[in-house]
C-alpha cells in the first residue's frame, strides 16, 4: 500500500502506511519512519533510537500479538516529531502490564535474567515519552521525542 501524506499547519509532514505483520517488513517500516522523522527535522540520534524502538514494537506485535508472521495489518505513522504503531491484536498495554521486568536488577549477568520484558524496559528508557491507547479495536503505541 502506498504511504499517505498530510501536511500540518506547522510545516511538518504526517505520513502513515500499512504493512503485513511479517518480520521481513521490519526494515521497510524502519526506513519509512526514519525518512518521515528526518523530513520533520528530528535529530539523527533520535531517528536511530526510533528505528530500534520500532523494531522491538513490531516484533512484539507480530510474535506475541498475532502469534507469528501473518497477513494481519500493522499501521505505522509519523506525525511531526513522533511515530506510532497500530495493530488489531488483542488489547495489550505494555506500559501497565504486570511484568516481572519492573522489579529486575538489570545489573545482573545476562544469563541470570529471565527471558522477556527487557525490550519494553529498553523502549521506556530510550524514548522521551511513550503512550498507549486501545481504540476502534486497535492497539496504538506512540513514541515522542
Amino acid at each position: 500500500m502506498e504511504p499517505t501524506a498530510n501536511y500540518s499547519a506547522r510545516n511538518s509532514c504526517n505520513f502513515s502506511t500499512r504493512f503485513d505483520a511479517r518480520l521481513e517488513a521490519v526494515p521497510a517500516a524502519q526506513a519509512f519512519v526514519a525518512q518521515g522523522l528526518l523530513r520533520n527535522g528530528v535529530a539523527q540520534d533520535l531517528v536511530a533510537r526510533s528505528e530500534l524502538i520500532l523494531e522491538e514494537l513490531m516484533r512484539n506485535a507480530i510474535l506475541h500479538g498475532y502469534r507469528g508472521d501473518s497477513l494481519q495489518p500493522l499501521w505505522v505513522g509519523v506525525e511531526g516529531g513522533k511515530f506510532w504503531l497500530e495493530d488489531q491484536a488483542p488489547p495489550f498495554d505494555p506500559l501497565t502490564a504486570h511484568c516481572a521486568h519492573g522489579q529486575r536488577d538489570m545489573r545482573a549477568p545476562a544469563e541470570q535474567l529471565e527471558v522477556g520484558g527487557v525490550g519494553l524496559l529498553l523502549i521506556r528508557r530510550l524514548a522521551k515519552q511513550v503512550e498507549y491507547v486501545y481504540a476502534d479495536e486497535r492497539n496504538r503505541i506512540t513514541v515522542s521525542w
